[in-house]
């Protein structure tokens, strides 16, 4: 994909949006629209996870159907629930050693929504359910895999790395097991519904091993979300049905993996063509304004609380470090 023009590119992106959203949409026609954004939570995180490994891909897709089944057994379980995601996330933030903590932490970044508002499946009773969402997100990612391997190739380039020390990357995990431990006991204690997974994504997403980079990137994703969520409001308020919410959804996904890996804009661009998509995606079968306004909402939160701590750990640093090292 390297040596495709720019038009090139975006046919090709354009085209395994296709095959990543024709699925799900089917399921959606079919009325399961709680396995159609499963499906699609698969796909987004193999094809984040094959722009680095197609290996890492196929395990992550895995991965994530064992641990989403976990997840949406423990739904009814607050402190079983938090100790689960706590470790999980920590765990998947150790992926931080090999520089592969952003395309891993998508999985618990998708699996929280799952952990808060289980998918319910017409027909089946909750435990055989959470089964069905299990092997139905693996099916996703095994999928979104595959579909990028035909379409894209071996990519011809590697994304950067930047792998942390063995000190840097425990820290960073126990951080990051410790406050979404806490985080996710207050959503299923307080907030258990769909929309109370964006609190755990945000915090997830916005908590970098840098204090600078959690500061910078929570700055523009609260930037981006901001913006993302009035173009979200302009189409809910359009009132459009649950089965052309997703091919929406599906469009502006395909915008943001454009923004994000053909025209390599700024992450704050990214973030706000990714907010709608995400919102139409998960909005089928919802209050869609609900869903728009708790996005928000949570994201402020959870953006607060990143910059905080990078606040917090920076001063820190900056008291340990000698006088001529603190300017």
């Amino acid at each position: 994909m390297a040596k495709a023009t720019r038009g090139q590119r975006l046919l090709l992106i354009a085209l395994l949006t296709i095959a990543l959203m024709a699925p799900p949409v089917l399921l959606g026609i079919s009325g399961q629209f709680g396995l159609a954004s499963a499906f699609a939570y698969g796909g987004v995180i193999a094809v984040s996870a094959v722009f680095y490994d197609a290996r890492l891909a196929v395990a992550l897709s895995l991965l994530s159907g064992v641990s989403g089944a976990v997840a949406a057994l423990l739904n009814p379980h607050p402190v079983a629930g938090a100790v689960f995601f706590g470790l999980f996330t920590g765990a998947c933030a150790l992926a931080a050693k090999r520089g592969l903590h952003s395309p891993v932490l998508m999985v618990p970044i998708f699996i929280s929504f799952i952990l808060a508002a289980p998918p319910q499946v017409q027909g089946v009773s909750p435990t055989p359910a959470a089964f069905i969402t299990g092997a139905v997100l693996a099916l996703g990612g095994l999928w979104g895999t595959a579909s990028a391997r035909l379409l894209l190739g071996k990519p011809r380039t590697q994304i950067e790395r930047q792998a942390l020390s063995t000190r840097a990357t425990v820290a960073y995990a126990i951080l990051m097991g410790l406050l979404l431990g806490v985080a996710t006991w207050a959503v299923l204690t307080y907030a258990k519904f769909h929309q109370g997974a964006w609190l755990l994504l945000t915090l997830i997403v916005v908590l970098q091993p840098s204090p600078h980079d959690t500061f910078v990137k929570s700055l523009q994703r609260l930037g981006g979300t901001l913006l993302g969520g009035l173009i979200a409001l302009a189409l809910i308020l359009a009132n459009v049905h649950a089965t052309l919410a997703l091919v929406i959804g599906g469009a502006l996904l395909f915008g943001a993996l454009a923004v994000r890996y053909v025209e390599k804009r700024p992450y704050w661009e990214y973030i706000t063509v990714l907010t709608p998509a995400v919102i139409l995606l998960n909005a089928p079968g919802l209050d869609a304004m609900r869903v728009a306004e708790d996005r928000v909402v949570f994201t402020v939160i959870a953006t607060v609380i990143g910059l905080v701590i990078a606040l917090a750990i920076k001063g820190v640093l900056v008291w340990k470090a000698p006088a001529h090292e603190s300017t």
